[in-house]
């Protein structure tokens, strides 16, 4: 029985393209919050903000890349 159906080709370079987009996120914010806390000894950022930014932009980003093809097939 399957749950899903399998991704596109273009689906899954979409995919791709937000993991890196939100793994690049996650350094980011992590090099930020650090070299805030070495200067100021208080981190800006929580770790679960950290951790949700991440995810809302990766998967938004790949939302927004899916939208975009979707727009350019039916055109």
């Amino acid at each position: 029985m399957k749950f899903f159906r399998k991704m596109s080709k273009i689906e899954s370079f979409n995919s791709r393209k937000g993991v890196i987009l939100g793994f690049y996120t996650y350094m980011l914010l992590l090099f930020l919050n650090y070299i805030y806390s070495l200067i100021y000894g208080d981190e800006p950022f929580t770790s679960i903000v950290i951790f949700w930014t991440g995810l809302l932009v990766a998967f938004g980003y790949e939302l927004i890349l899916n939208l975009k093809s979707k727009m350019k097939l039916n055109k």
